[in-house]
């Protein structure tokens, strides 16, 4: 230890400038303003990095939604459409309508005497003739009543004879002053209320025979039973709501059509129609016009039309579903239009139509007749101009578009 002593002094003494020259190393303590220096100018490269990449950001996401735009408007600009030209309308023209086919004469039978159903002759389905007994009705009630009534007229024609008998007399007495006028006139009014009292009882038998009468169910008609709502024994009261039996006539048939109003100067008593039905594809039964209705109802704005389908073959039902084709007379230099080509603007009526350059113009157009899935238009449209289907709510005059043909024009 003494001699680590000795050798510092000695080299402090041999070099007492050294120390001077070479100062021993700052403390630690020293180093915090350069590091801190440090520290700032990082945050200070960090926060101009953050704002550099938050422009470049911001712009970049602007031109992106620039681009965007300008894609959309130039979409927006040139639609697709699907475009068809009119069609000349032909002389005659067909309108298919919805129907039903009625029994050309129905009737419902109901019963007009009470009692039990005795029998009955036919099952639904049935074809009778006229005159044929459908049922008949057992009425122990009413029979009752008929010999009764009978009974009673019988003693009121007896008590007639005799105040027959006694007026005669009393009338030859009077002349010879016999009896008095008094007795006279009293035979003279008994009589006549006897008389009453016949004319009375007879009036009860008729009714009483009448309703024995209803005791058997007819058919009215040659037809086909339709509808049989009783069953043997079964009570029936005279009056009531439901029918026993329904005999219709299907030989030929009823076809009602509602025809639109523009087209109820056209329909004529003798025009032929064809009716369709799904049951029986691609086949049609002729119809003839039989008579309209003769008046526009107010509420729908269509004229009543009945047409009659010979059925001779008894292929068709009451009440199927039918659709009939009518022909009728057409206007000249009339074009046909799809009805879906319509925009309703308050100009009025419209269409859109594409010109050579793809600039969409709006024509106001004046319709005819209203033929289902076509419409007739009477002005407005050429032959050579592209009707656009089922065009927008915003389109406008001028607007750019695309065309293209249908698949199913």
């Amino acid at each position: 230890m003494n001699e680590s002593l000795l050798q510092r002094e000695k080299s402090e003494t041999e070099d007492p400038g050294k120390e001077k020259e070479n100062p021993p190393a700052a403390a630690p303590g020293g180093q915090k303003p350069r590091r801190a220096l440090l520290l700032k100018l990082f945050l200070c490269l960090g926060l101009i990095s953050l704002v550099v990449l938050g422009v470049y950001g911001i712009m970049t996401r602007s031109a992106h939604t620039e681009n965007l735009q300008k894609e959309a408007n130039q979409a927006i600009g040139e639609l697709a459409v699907e475009v068809v030209k009119p069609q000349k309308a032909p002389a005659t023209i067909t309108v298919d309508l919805p129907g039903q086919t009625q029994a050309y004469t129905q009737a419902s039978l109901y019963a007009q005497t009470t009692g039990y159903v005795k029998k009955w002759n036919f099952e639904i389905g049935a074809h009778v003739k006229e005159g044929d007994l459908l049922a008949e009705i057992d009425t122990p009630q009413v029979d009752q009543e008929l010999d009764q009534a009978k009974a009673t007229l019988r003693q009121a024609q007896a008590a007639l004879d005799l105040a027959q008998i006694t007026f005669a007399r009393d009338r030859d007495l009077l002349q010879r002053n016999v009896i008095a006028r008094q007795d006279f006139d009293t035979a003279q009014d008994n009589f006549r209320r006897a008389q009453s009292t016949v004319n009375s009882d007879e009036a009860a038998v008729l009714r009483l025979e009448a309703l024995e009468n209803f005791k058997r169910i007819m058919a009215p008609f040659d037809g086909i039973v339709t509808a049989r709502n009783t069953d043997l024994g079964s009570m029936v009261n005279a009056g009531s709501g439901t029918p026993l039996f329904v005999v219709a006539r299907t030989k030929p048939l009823r076809v009602y059509i509602n025809v639109p109003e523009s087209m109820a100067t056209d329909v004529t008593v003798g025009a032929s129609a064809e009716l369709d039905f799904s049951e029986f594809p691609g086949k049609t039964f002729p119809g003839e016009v039989v008579r309209t209705a003769g008046a526009i109802d107010s509420t729908s704005r269509t004229l009543l039309t009945e047409i009659k389908v010979p059925n001779e073959d008894g292929q068709l039902f009451p009440g199927a579903y039918t659709q009939v084709r009518l022909s009728t007379g057409g206007r000249r230099q009339s074009l046909l239009i799809p009805a879906n080509t319509l925009l309703f603007r308050s100009e009025g009526t419209m269409v859109g139509v594409v010109g050579a350059d793809n600039k969409v113009e709006l024509k106001k157009v004046q319709i005819g007749k209203d033929l289902g899935t076509r419409l007739e238009v009477i002005q407005g449209l050429s032959p050579d101009d592209q009707v656009i289907l089922n065009p927008s709510v915003s389109l406008t005059s001028g607007q750019t578009v695309r065309t293209r043909t249908p698949k199913h024009p």
